[in-house]
Parts: structure tokens; C-alpha cells; sequence
């Protein structure tokens, strides 16, 4: 009878502290009881952007590939997941690219290992404003971005991925992100959600998982979707990542393979069995979350899920071209020093 991950976690602590109390030094290799290895991944806490982590923990897939991974899911800032990594609070963590690259760039020893998911903005409009627009949300994706010239758009923070992902998207259609539209960026997404149901917003742009609440409790409706693909370009843009502190990463390379390949496995099955894994997911993650706001959701992103995880160059290039420091800021972090080799596709 295989054990079960109380059972295994209870005495990976064990042998954990044991080894902490004997250690001379600071060794990084992860506690390994029964071939099972003991594996630390800060993340955020449960969302959609995150479901390919929740797969793997709700079909416990990281014990086929020897891993008991240990899934730190608080807050919901990309840069305490890296700090939880460089301070070996953990092993691992997901965190946004734009996150990652910059600490890169300021020199903090990082390595990407793959991305786990791509652009899953969606951006919803008020039905009221719709109407004063006079085009419909099935009109070519140039009139649609034209139409949001003069709107107040509440997006995610200054700097974040989501705002930078928007800001490259008005760009691409030829509109000023600071002067044709009016950006506010706020961290609650329960503020967006209410805001935009109070008239501070016309739209709102932010992760899919937030704006289905808006659609349910103001009837806002789906503009652009980056997880159906509306925007060619920015579809297959990473917003999460995998990275790790790079002497962890190359001391580790065995776990680090492990992990990925369990990775892959959980991105395969958001896609392959949907059905069966999202009434999983919403009983043991979102058990609080209205069943309309859920199955919208889940129906959205859909498409928001790269085939496996890599990493290629142009993620790599589409983030640093849009940091405010420029790409001459990444001299000292290249493309080929801090990806993960197997994880350049």
C-alpha cells in the first residue's frame, strides 16, 4: 500500500530535523524518505492562474514521479514567493516572469525552470457602456481595442504582470496606454470586481477568475480574452513561472526533472480530462466561490495553459522589451545563463 502524503510528509519532517540538527553546514539537498524526496514551492494563494500546481496536489501527481511536494499557497505577490526562494524559506516557487526578470536584473542568483501559464487576462466591459460604443463583442479585435480609447480601465498594480501585459496590448493597436486610456491600478481584485459594478470602471482587465465574478453580479461582458487567443501575439505570453535559487537548481538537477516532468503531467490533464478536474478543483479549493462564477471561470480558461512547461526565448524577450529599465538592463542576465537548459524548448 503506497503511503499516503500525511504519512510520508510526517516523516520527511522527521528525518528533516534530525539532519538539521547534525548538519555542519548549510546543505541544500531535499530530505528523501522511502524514495520519496520532500519538495518546498511557494506560490500564491489558490487561483486559476495557479491550476496547474492544484492539479498536481489534488491528484497527488507529484507522488508518481518520487516527490512529495509541499505547496506553500499565501498572498498573492510574486515577489514574496522569489524572497521565500532566495531566503530558503523554499526550494521552488511560481511567480509572475516580470517578477523574476527583474530581481535577475538586480542580480539576485535566480534560474527560470518553465512557465505553467500563459496570458490569462481578460478584459470585461460594463453592458451600459457597450451600448454607447455602438459595436458588439464579436466585432474584429481592431475595432474592439479601438473602442477602449477614453475608458477608465481598472487593472492590477503599476509594474505587475497583468498591467504590463494590457499596456503592451493598447500598444500593439496604436493607443497610448498613458494617454488614451485612463489605467487604475488597484492590488484587491474584490475592488476591481466592486468598482466596476459601481460605475468607477468601464472596463476591467485582470486575471480570469476575477472578472467571472463581474459578469455574474453586473452583467459585464467578455471583450478580449487572452486564454481564447483574441490577441495573436500575447496568447502564448507566460504570466507564471517556475524558478529557484540557481545553486539550489544545479545541485538538485535530478528533483528539479522530477518536479517539471510532474508539472507537465498536471498541464496535460487541465487539458485532457476538464471535466472530471474541475469539480475537483472547486470542492477542494474553491469550495466558497458561487458555481456560476466557478463553471465561467473554468470555461474561460481554458486555453490558458502552455502544452508543457518551457520557457523559450521569445517569453524571455517579450518581457524584458516591455520592463520600463530596457533590455540593456539584462547584460548581466542573459537569456541562455538563467533558463533552465531543458526548459528552452
Amino acid at each position: 500500500m503506497r503511503p499516503t502524503k500525511q504519512s510520508r510528509r510526517a516523516a520527511a519532517i522527521a528525518v528533516t530535523s534530525i539532519l538539521a540538527l547534525a548538519a555542519c553546514g548549510g546543505n541544500d539537498k531535499p530530505a528523501t524518505v522511502d524514495g520519496v524526496t520532500s519538495l518546498r514551492v511557494n506560490t500564491s494563494i489558490p487561483t486559476i492562474t495557479i491550476a496547474g500546481a492544484l492539479a498536481m496536489d489534488a491528484q497527488d501527481i507529484d507522488a508518481a514521479h518520487g516527490l512529495d511536494v509541499q505547496f506553500d499557497m499565501a498572498g498573492a505577490s510574486s515577489t514574496l514567493s522569489i524572497e521565500a526562494v532566495l531566503s530558503r524559506d523554499a526550494d521552488l516557487a511560481l511567480a509572475g516572469p516580470p517578477s523574476i526578470l527583474a530581481a535577475m536584473r538586480e542580480g539576485a542568483p535566480l534560474t527560470i525552470l518553465g512557465s505553467t501559464a500563459n496570458n490569462l487576462q481578460v478584459l470585461v466591459i460594463r453592458q451600459d457602456v457597450i451600448d454607447r460604443l455602438g459595436i458588439t463583442p464579436d466585432a474584429p479585435i481592431e475595432k474592439r481595442m479601438e473602442a477602449l480609447r477614453g475608458l477608465t480601465i481598472g487593472t492590477n498594480p503599476s509594474g505587475s504582470t497583468y498591467q504590463t501585459l494590457l499596456r503592451n496590448e493598447l500598444g500593439r493597436y496604436g493607443l497610448n496606454p498613458d494617454n488614451d486610456v485612463k489605467l487604475i491600478g488597484i492590488q484587491d481584485s474584490n475592488a476591481l470586481v466592486t468598482g466596476l459594478a459601481q460605475g468607477q470602471f468601464d472596463a476591467v482587465a485582470t486575471s480570469s477568475g476575477v472578472v467571472e465574478q463581474a459578469i455574474i453580479n453586473s452583467g459585464a461582458v467578455v471583450w478580449i480574452s487572452g486564454p481564447r487567443g483574441d490577441i495573436e501575439a500575447t496568447a502564448d505570453v507566460p504570466v507564471l513561472a517556475m524558478v529557484g535559487r540557481t545553486d539550489w537548481v544545479n545541485e538538485n538537477a535530478e528533483v528539479v526533472d522530477k518536479f517539471r516532468a510532474a508539472m507537465g503531467e498536471s498541464l496535460d490533464s487541465l487539458e485532457s480530462d476538464r471535466d472530471t478536474l474541475g469539480p475537483i478543483l472547486k470542492e477542494k479549493y474553491f469550495p466558497a466561490t458561487d458555481q456560476g462564477v466557478w463553471d465561467l471561470a473554468w470555461a474561460e480558461s481554458a486555453g490558458g495553459y502552455p502544452d508543457e512547461p518551457t520557457f523559450p526565448r521569445s517569453s524571455y524577450d517579450f518581457w524584458v522589451e516591455n520592463d520600463p529599465k530596457g533590455v540593456a538592463a539584462y547584460e548581466d542576465a542573459n537569456y541562455e545563463d538563467v533558463t533552465y537548459a531543458p526548459a528552452k524548448g
